[in-house]
């Protein structure tokens, strides 16, 4: 008798057990942590994009150009970088709680005072500082998520998170839609001081919430059994065993490590076309001749559409561990839809189609690739990486708004800009495909 096919016969049984058992682990941790972050992403995405809804009035009403509101949609993110490393270092040390609060109560009080801002000055600084006061918030949610999922749930995990940054158009449009068209006037504000006081307030409350739900990791988990928490730290510490880099542990490693920059600069490429369509979608549509209603509600079918692209392409990732072709091809989908949208440029319907496309490839490719840092980061690391990788793609903030604002300038439209950002999108389906060694995708690789 073979007594070796006997003992794994019999050890299969208990490996399913094991994997059924940390299934459900995990998804006790999800739905404890998740909904939540998930709003608090939420109203990130709202407070430092409401702009681009607001400057509908606000440009009219306060004389406001092109060329302000694009500075002052980008200046928002010299703040943001320039503080953003600080922030999650000092999230390692002071844990997510009491980074949360203070990060959400600052942000959640400048986004309010925006209502008072009449001149580019005032403008410029407010908007500064939410960059300042929001910095470290996304980096420091993905370093979160490093101490609770191994590497091989983590793409999941991610795409649960930044399925809020795709959710939130969904009701950022009709929201800011209807708070702009039916508040105009009330208590002798406008529209969108209304907006900004509106979706302000919210994020200081969530911050508090925050402090009081979350724990710092598995270990401070009241929720979780000894028997659980013990579990999850055993599972973590062998994927930071099979993943250690050669023991890289410090912000000075991180900023000698190619894969970062290499990753960094392809986040970039990729926040190029997300934070173009967040401020500049609105007057795109406008420009086709909706209402300031109609835009609001026209933005859900994008929306939408990433946040389909988010859990699909996140989910199939992680249950092949493969990344490069999971990115590749849905960053092509995301060039071919900005490319199609210039054909459609006064056919409504079919340009939001198109920009759905854009929205689908855009929003799955962010995802994968930030599944990616965890896989070559140890713990330690990883704190410096992902806000260093953070850092490098959202100065795409910055150089967005300001791009696609002075091409409009110069072209009288915005088929030239949706050109570049294609192009950024192909750029780094290519950096993905033959750059990026195989040493940064881990157990991903394929």
């Amino acid at each position: 008798m073979n007594t070796a096919a006997l003992d794994n016969t019999a050890a299969r049984p208990q490996a399913d057990a094991a994997a059924q058992e940390d299934a459900a682990l995990f998804r006790k941790i999800t739905w404890r942590l998740m909904p939540l972050l998930c709003a608090c992403y939420v109203l990130n995405y709202l407070d430092r994009t409401n702009v681009g809804y607001a400057q509908l009035q606000m440009k009219e009403q306060l004389g406001f150009s092109d060329a302000v509101f694009g500075l002052g949609a980008g200046i928002f993110f010299i703040g943001y970088a320039v503080f953003e490393i600080p922030s999650n270092l000092m999230l390692a040390k002071i844990g997510v709680r009491a980074t949360l609060l203070r990060i959400m109560g600052l942000w959640g009080t400048a986004s309010a005072a925006m209502m008072f801002a009449t001149t580019p000055t005032q403008f410029y600084v407010l908007r500064f500082l939410i960059g300042v006061f929001e910095a470290g918030f996304a980096p420091g949610v993905l370093f979160y998520l490093t101490l609770w999922f191994p590497s091989h749930r983590r793409a999941q995990a991610t795409a649960l998170f930044f399925m809020a940054f795709g959710a939130a158009p969904v009701v950022a449009g009709p929201i800011a839609g209807l708070t702009m068209t039916y508040l105009d006037g009330a208590l002798s504000l406008h529209g969108w001081q209304w907006l900004f006081l509106l979706e302000g307030i919210p994020s200081v409350l969530l911050g508090i919430a925050a402090f009081a739900w979350l724990s710092n990791g598995p270990g401070q988990a009241a929720w979780l059994s000894p028997a659980e928490k013990q579990r999850v730290a055993r599972l973590l510490a062998d994927d930071h065993a099979a993943h250690d880099a050669g023991g890289r542990h410090t912000f000075g490693a991180a900023m000698r490590d190619a894969r970062v920059w290499l990753i960094g600069f392809m986040s970039f490429l990729i926040i190029l076309g997300i934070y173009a369509l967040s401020f500049w979608q609105p007057t795109i549509l406008k420009s086709m001749g909706l209402s300031v209603l109609q835009i609001g509600f026209y933005a859900v079918i994008p929306a939408v559409a990433g946040i389909a692209a988010n859990i699909v392409v996140g989910r199939h990732s992680d249950r092949r561990r493969e990344r490069r072709w999971h990115f590749a091809l849905s960053a092509v989908a995301g060039a071919a839809g900005l490319a199609l949208t210039t054909l459609f440029m006064h056919e409504p319907l079919a340009a939001v189609l198109c920009l759905a496309l854009a929205s689908i490839g855009i929003s799955a490719a962010f995802t994968v690739l930030w599944s990616v840092p965890g896989s070559f980061m140890t713990k330690r690391a990883a704190a410096a990486g992902i806000a260093l990788i953070s850092t490098i793609g959202g100065s795409a903030g910055l150089v967005a708004p300001m791009m696609v604002g002075a091409l409009k300038t110069m072209t009288g439209g915005f088929t030239a800009s949706l050109y570049v950002l294609s192009g950024a999108l192909v750029l780094s389906a290519l950096l993905m495909l033959v750059a990026l060694p195989d040493s940064a995708l881990g157990r991903a690789r394929h």
